[in-house]
């Protein structure tokens, strides 16, 4: 890379750190301002559903099992296919 594109690239990091750290340093203000109007106005707060029977938990546990499950199974063929593309190129090497 160029000198010239190496220092583009800093100076757009530069820049954007600037940014995120003005925009962290503006927050806390604005947050207060939410709290505030929250409790002012007195809004109860939402409540999440959790599983309302065996059932379904135990297909949430059979969902994020079954991920798990193909992530495993994706990586161990990438494996396998990395594993056959080095053999192929280490006999090409030695002929």
């Amino acid at each position: 890379m160029k000198k010239e594109g190496i220092t583009a690239l800093f100076l757009i990091v530069f820049v954007l750190s600037l940014l995120a750290v003005y925009g962290a340093a503006s927050s806390p203000s604005m947050n207060a301002s939410l709290f505030q109007d929250a409790a002012a106005k007195k809004i109860p707060e939402e409540i999440t559903a959790s599983p309302k029977d065996i059932k379904e938990k135990v297909s949430i546990y059979v969902f994020v099992g079954w991920m798990w499950l193909s992530i495993f199974t994706l990586i161990y063929f990438l494996k396998q296919k990395i594993k056959e593309e080095d053999r192929i190129f280490s006999y090409k090497d030695s002929s």
